[in-house]
């Protein structure tokens, strides 16, 4: 009676993710069962005090010793980590295969790829004891020796060193701005370029809550999401060519009155960005990234003239136009290693 007569509603602001509505009826639906199940599905959105047991269901865990929540390891120190998929070797095959490809169509271009490792690898400390992950090491390496005519740059040993400092959040799968700083010095450098070294970094809010939390259910701690501005004379604006607007700044402010303030950048994923500086290098840079690329770029955007990022998840289009009408002189790949191992998307935005 209480799920009944209690306000529904459409999205949980503890789970950052949209709530089943009721399905509606069918007789193909009736049959096959597909309408049971959409009603077991809502109700198990819509039921009354949801938070309240969804909270109560993991300290009942927790007190039994379980240490995975919802694909989450509760970590010690009250970290947070995500549990890698097995990488998919067919994905993984097919984008190898069309990143190499891709390369070899346009030898006039430099190429480079990063796999970054996600926190279970490079920030192991506070794991549960015995907790199994995938060896992402192992298959960065292996992904990095099947690429043909790309220089890959393994950010492993970097982030690892770095192990002791805030560069993964607690309680979301990305890394911080501190992490995506030292991955792009590396990156950076690789493409022979000098980075920069004074930025202004603020905390932009210290109250963030993650994908992980939403996730595992345990929200005992907060994190900071800082972004680093670069002390430069260089200018730039940004297109969105989805909605057809533009921006003067990579950092969207709308986005810290949200619960995902990761999305400060760019105001989340877009399945394409552009991005015009005043740098005057001669060099264009065609981006393909995941979302771990979007706290990245604010070490890169002073160092080319043109950035065009493109999210194959959500792009539909060729690479082939891009590489032409834009003058494109460097292209990188730039994904966590989790993403990669899965991804489907890849290989058909570069033609593979």
């Amino acid at each position: 009676v209480f799920t009944i007569a209690h306000r529904k509603r459409t999205f949980s602001e503890t789970e950052n993710r949209k709530l089943a509505s009721f399905p509606e009826f069918s007789v193909s639906a009736l049959f096959d069962g597909s309408y049971f199940d959409g009603i077991e599905s809502w109700f198990n959105d819509a039921v009354g005090g949801r938070d309240m047991w969804l909270s109560m269901n993991l300290k009942f865990k927790t007190l039994l010793g379980q240490k995975e929540n919802g694909g989450v390891y509760l970590g010690k120190n009250k970290q947070l980590y995500l549990i890698p998929e097995e990488p998919d070797e067919e994905a993984v095959t097919r984008n190898i295969s069309a990143i190499s490809g891709f390369a070899a169509v346009h030898p006039d271009v430099n190429h480079f790829a990063a796999i970054i490792p996600n926190a279970v690898t490079c920030q192991p400390g506070n794991l549960p004891k015995g907790a199994p992950v995938p060896d992402q090491t192992a298959f960065i390496k292996s992904v990095a020796s099947r690429l043909q005519g790309v220089v890959f740059c393994d950010t492993s040993e970097t982030l690892s060193a770095h192990a002791g400092e805030y560069i993964y959040f607690l309680t979301d799968h990305h890394w911080t701005g501190l992490g995506a700083r030292y991955a792009a010095e590396q990156v950076l450098a690789a493409m022979g370029l000098q980075p920069l070294t004074e930025y202004s970094v603020t905390a932009v809010t210290k109250s963030f809550e993650g994908t992980l939390a939403s996730k595992s259910g345990r929200h005992n701690v907060k994190d900071t999401v800082e972004i680093h501005v670069p002390k430069t004379d260089v200018l730039y604006y940004v297109t969105y060519t989805d909605t057809m607007t533009k921006a003067s700044s990579i950092y969207d402010a709308s986005a810290l009155g949200k619960k995902d303030a990761y999305t400060v950048f760019f105001g989340g994923n877009h399945p394409r960005v552009d991005i015009t500086t005043t740098a005057g290098k001669g060099r264009n840079l065609l981006l393909f990234k995941d979302s771990y690329a979007n706290s990245f770029v604010q070490f890169v955007w002073p160092l080319f003239d043109r950035i065009i990022i493109i999210d194959p998840r959500y792009y539909y289009d060729s690479a082939e136009d891009i590489i032409k009408q834009e003058k494109i002189t460097d292209v990188l790949y730039l994904y966590n290693a989790d993403t990669f191992g899965t991804d489907s998307s890849l290989h058909l935005v570069l033609g593979g």
